[in-house]
């Protein structure tokens, strides 16, 4: 699971919940394990260098966020057009897909987008973050579709992957494991995702919001070296069927991601 984008979908969760009135201790979620510091910093425009600090923690962030009036926060995924890196290949790079979380206002919306750098003097936490906002008048958020549609995408998505990593000449049972993993959190009672089980708050996400979101991370196989990115087969037919499953699943888990994070309702 990316580290960026599971971050996000718990801020976004937890956030809104708070926004409702849900009490919410954010210091000891797993999406900032190797996190030494994070800061909330607005700019007045894309070009100005230097910005305003508004929050040095998660907890003040939520309440400064309260005290601006903001109703509802969004899991924004941008569109992705460039032509010579596939966004499934991008994702693997600290920064190589641009993601952000919109706050809505009483007047307008802001975007968050967060800066991960490395350089922290504590090797467990290595990781120094720096969301930046910037103000817009027009929303970014998807509009939220019927889940069903998201989830049985999904489970197409993951079965053909699965049956192709069980091909003789392919033979990656590890990711046939991960996916079959991934299928019975879609019929799951108490589903829990891979990695982060702490990315949502215990109300405002209904079973099949919690059930969709689960699979996804756990078919989330998009990453570096030994991931299902890192894999070519000599075989041109056999790549290329490769190529045409792993841009499916990957369209399928973003779209049940951005899907089931977005869907948060309560009172």
């Amino acid at each position: 699971m990316n580290g960026e984008l599971a971050q996000i979908i718990g801020l976004v969760a937890h956030g809104n919940y708070y926004l409702k009135g849900g009490a919410v201790d954010f210091s000891s979620n797993s999406t900032f394990q190797f996190v030494s510091e994070v800061k909330f910093v607005h700019y007045k425009s894309v070009i100005h260098k230097e910005g305003t600090e508004v929050a040095r923690s998660v907890q003040d962030w939520f309440a400064f966020l309260r005290s601006i009036k903001v109703s509802r926060l969004w899991n924004i995924e941008f569109n992705w057009d460039r032509q010579d890196l596939a966004e499934h290949i991008a994702v693997s790079f600290s920064g190589g897909v641009p993601r952000a979380i919109q706050a809505d206002l009483p007047r307008g919306y802001e975007l968050w987008y967060p800066q991960w750098t490395t350089g922290s003097k504590d090797k467990q936490k290595p990781w120094l973050i720096e969301y930046r906002g910037l103000q817009f008048s027009h929303s970014h958020a998807f509009p939220v579709r019927d889940l069903s549609q998201a989830k049985n995408q999904l489970a197409a998505g993951i079965l053909t992957a699965q049956e192709f990593a069980l091909r003789p000449e392919v033979d990656m049972s590890n990711f046939a494991d991960c996916f079959s993993s991934a299928l019975r959190m879609l019929d799951s009672s108490q589903p829990v995702g891979a990695y982060h089980p702490d990315l949502l708050p215990p109300e405002g996400y209904s079973l099949e919001a919690r059930q969709v979101l689960a699979s996804a991370t756990r078919a989330y196989v998009f990453g570096g070296m030994g991931s299902w990115n890192d894999m070519g087969f000599s075989d041109p037919g056999v790549n290329q069927k490769y190529e045409e499953i792993t841009k499916e699943l990957f369209e399928a888990v973003k779209i049940a991601i951005l899907m089931a994070s977005n869907s948060f309702e309560l009172g």
